[in-house]
């Protein structure tokens, strides 16, 4: 077989190999079959038909376009195979182009690129020092004092913080916009939740005053959000809002605790543990992303489609489970298919990036993957699920044993980055977080920097869920 190999781009191969007229006739008996299956042969069972009465029923360039189509697949395996080449994605078809004595098939295909291992070993990461503030403590219990707080009317003008309660109409062109029409609505100045400018407007006006400014409507108005009217606000009332005082007593009648003393001790300790695991956090991710920028090649375009078609895909199951559609998806969540289609890219990217160091890494460290290390993760899997055995099963049919062992693989690839690196804050000082990286849950963590998007979608059709029922 006249086989070539042309390197058409760093981590992109042009292959070409031929099929020969004796091969394509030999596959032609196999191709007629299928095609008696498809098409009612009168005086044949189905599939049964020779040759020449299915080339005289269906054509025989159908039949000889069938046969080459069931040749290509099998022959550029045995192809691939003997020059050593691996896809990272499908290899696509180029053209299949007619020659002397048969046809020439023409594949591009993509290969998983290779990188330099920027160096993963004694650098230090900088994180946001863990330990918890005066400053985080008052505003912890600042929060939760808010929780129970009064609110009385004041004779002055309003400022942030404040409550005012308000009537709000608004027009475009002199005339009214029932639907934005709003008495007695109670708002809280400085939250930036309801009409864009309007925090700018009420500020420093009093009870019984009348403001009118232009801004967009908000999101809710359909096709009409974004259009710039004119808004009417009166301000009725002026309230501000009163925090109970913070004594024993308080603490006593309103928490679990008996005095201040108590009550801050474990808002601190809560709040140093939430502060480690989000720093924590912080450093898995920097250590990683920090080694992927470092990375410079151009990523093959067919391997980045391919990992867009699988965060794509991920959404689209989410909201298939909550019944919801992707243009619910891009109301919800105000954006744009251009923009969607661009930040999925990125994270296509940027996914990519982080499996090539991770890879690099496991390599570097020779990291192993044994039959008890699949078998062990497996069962921690199975153990979590209502049903093991079937899980078990399932699992086992689906063929998933090469992707749990690469998962396992950048697991502790991972586990090497953090653990010969040290977080330290913005002086250099270095940070105990103690961490502790989960089996089988490197991808997971790989990833979770650069799904945002996913992360919103899921949040996105868990409210929409919530609103339809």
């Amino acid at each position: 077989m006249t086989t070539t190999v042309t390197e058409s781009g760093q981590f992109e191969r042009i292959v070409r190999f031929q099929l020969t007229d004796d091969q394509i006739n030999a596959a032609k008996t196999g191709a007629a079959r299928k095609l008696a299956n498809e098409v009612k042969i009168h005086g044949f069972r189905p599939g049964r038909a020779p040759v020449p009465v299915v080339e005289a029923t269906v054509g025989a360039d159908r039949v000889r376009r069938e046969a080459i189509d069931d040749l290509v697949p099998p022959t550029l395996t045995e192809v691939l195979d003997a020059e050593e080449i691996r896809p990272a994605v499908t290899p696509e078809l180029t053209s299949i182009d007619d020659v002397a004595g048969g046809v020439e098939v023409e594949v591009t295909v993509t290969l998983w690129p290779s990188i330099e291992l920027p160096k993963y070993k004694d650098r230090n990461v900088e994180v946001t020092n863990p330990k918890v503030s005066d400053e985080d403590l008052e505003a912890q219990i600042t929060r939760m004092l808010e929780q129970f707080a009064t609110v009385e009317e004041v004779e002055r003008p309003a400022q942030i913080g404040d409550f005012v309660s308000i009537d709000v109409e608004a027009s475009e062109d002199g005339e009214a916009i029932e639907e934005t029409t709003a008495a007695d609505l109670l708002y809280e100045v400085g939250s930036e939740i309801f009409i864009e400018g309007i925090d700018d407007s009420i500020v420093g006006v009093d009870a019984d005053s009348e403001i009118v400014f232009e801004a967009p409507l908000p999101e809710g108005f359909g096709d009409r959000a974004g259009d710039v009217v004119t808004f009417k606000v009166k301000v009725n009332e002026v309230k501000e809002r009163i925090l109970p005082v913070l004594d024993d007593e308080w603490v006593d009648e309103n928490t679990e605790f008996e005095t201040v003393d108590e009550l801050t001790t474990e808002l601190r300790d809560r709040l140093g543990d939430s502060k480690l695991a989000a720093v924590s956090r912080e450093y898995m991710e920097k250590a990683l992303s920090t080694l992927r920028d470092q990375i410079e090649i151009a990523l093959p375009d067919a391997l980045v489609r391919s990992e867009m078609d699988g965060q794509l895909h991920k959404l689209l199951h989410r909201l298939e489970e909550a019944e919801l559609t992707l243009d619910d998806y891009f109301q919800a969540s105000g954006i744009s298919q251009e923009v969607f289609l661009t930040d999925l890219r990125r994270q296509g990217e940027l996914s990519i990036g982080n499996r090539l160091v991770l890879e690099a890494v496991a390599e570097a460290e020779e990291v192993d993957v044994t039959e008890d290390d699949l078998s062990n993760a497996l069962q921690g899997l199975a153990a979590q699920s209502d049903d093991p055995v079937a899980f078990l099963q399932a699992f086992r049919e689906s063929g998933q044993e090469l992707a749990l062992a690469s998962d396992i693989l950048r697991n502790r690839a991972l586990e090497a980055i953090l653990t010969n690196a040290t977080p330290v804050d913005e002086d250099g000082n270095p940070v105990d977080l103690s961490l502790e990286v989960p089996e089988v849950e490197a991808e997971v963590i790989a990833d979770e920097a650069v799904e945002a998007e996913v992360v919103v979608a899921e949040v996105v059709a868990a409210e929409l869920a919530e609103e339809e029922e």
